[in-house]
């Protein structure tokens, strides 16, 4: 089957911000001097993305030094020590579940009626609100970051809408418009053909007032709009299942070396002293209905609407695509 399906992040959590090459024990992954949220490989790396990333650094930088204490105060609860700290556990989840999240991004657009309805570049946003799990007695080597956060609610919101209901909103979204229009250029060098536009993510935390925000590609679909009520029921089990393996914490990625494009779920564990993601099985086809150890995927598999296996759901959701 020919599908243009989502990168998988594989089994490491971290990646350079350019090259999207994983942490090595040769090659540690250094952060940006400037704002100190994002991570590359390399001094190379980090100049060649400089254009890509210098308007959300500046943003970045100039909003943690306006209001660093008071953000500090906000995460101490969460067992975080600086806003830094509780920023780059937010990263780290959303890199834990970036394939889901992605599916997810795709799956709602189709829902409205797919990219032309969205228009391009799109005129939506997809808003989630957060709970943060962490605990203040919990040290940091046992924030599994594939269970700090779960989602609470998520919403397609009009861009425009968003911004005019907040100077801050109007600021945040305009400090960070330079990097939108370069990650839009390096995902058409992806997906060649398939990619439509971006959907921007953002991600609030209840009782925390900072945001996060990702930009996921849009592909066009092969299928004529609308699509049959078939279609519509698999679109709301992807969304289903992609939403229990977020918060139920069994991220779903492709295992590296794997020829399928269809992710299975797994878990992220310690190893080396860094978070690496297991799968629980190499192939669906492997998956026992009868094991106990993984109660959370068989409630999610029950909650399904179609009677579609999870491989048939997610094949034939990748099937739809360009």
């Amino acid at each position: 089957m020919n599908m243009a399906s989502p990168q998988s992040p594989g089994t490491t959590l971290r990646h350079c911000k350019w090259c999207g090459k994983t942490e090595r024990p040769s090659q540690k992954l250094k952060k940006c001097a400037a704002c100190g949220y994002v991570l590359y490989c390399s001094k190379q790396c980090q100049r060649d993305g400089w254009l890509e990333h210098k308007e959300a650094c500046r943003y970045m930088r100039e909003s943690a030094e306006r209001a660093s204490p008071h953000y500090d105060v906000e995460v101490r609860p969460y067992g975080f020590t600086s806003a830094v700290a509780f920023s780059k556990a937010l990263s780290d989840w959303t890199e834990a579940h970036s394939l889901a999240l992605q599916l997810c991004s795709q799956a709602y657009v189709l829902q409205l009626g797919g990219v032309n309805f969205v228009k391009v570049p799109c005129k939506y946003m997809l808003v989630s609100r957060l709970v943060c799990r962490t605990k203040p007695e919990q040290r940091t080597t046992e924030r599994n970051p594939a269970t700090t956060f779960v989602i609470r609610s998520q919403a397609l919101t009009e861009i425009e809408e968003w911004t005019r209901a907040s100077p801050l909103n109007a600021q945040f979204w305009d400090g960070t418009a330079g990097e939108r229009e370069q990650v839009a250029v390096r995902v058409k060098e992806q997906y060649g053909n398939a990619y439509a536009c971006l959907m921007p993510m953002l991600f609030n935390c209840d009782g925390v007032s900072m945001s996060t925000s990702l930009n996921l590609p849009v592909l066009h679909i092969r299928k004529r709009f609308p699509l049959d009520s078939a279609s519509m029921d698999m679109l709301k089990d992807v969304i289903t299942l992609c939403i229990r393996s977020i918060d139920q914490g069994f991220p779903l990625r492709c295992p590296d070396g794997s020829p399928s494009p269809i992710p299975v779920p797994g878990h992220f564990s310690r190893r080396g002293g860094k978070w690496v993601w297991e799968p629980f099985f190499a192939d669906w086809d492997d998956y026992s209905p009868t094991s106990v150890e993984y109660p959370a995927l068989h409630q999610a598999i029950a909650a399904l609407k179609t009677g579609m296996s999870p491989k048939h759901l997610l094949a034939a959701f990748l099937s739809l695509q360009f």
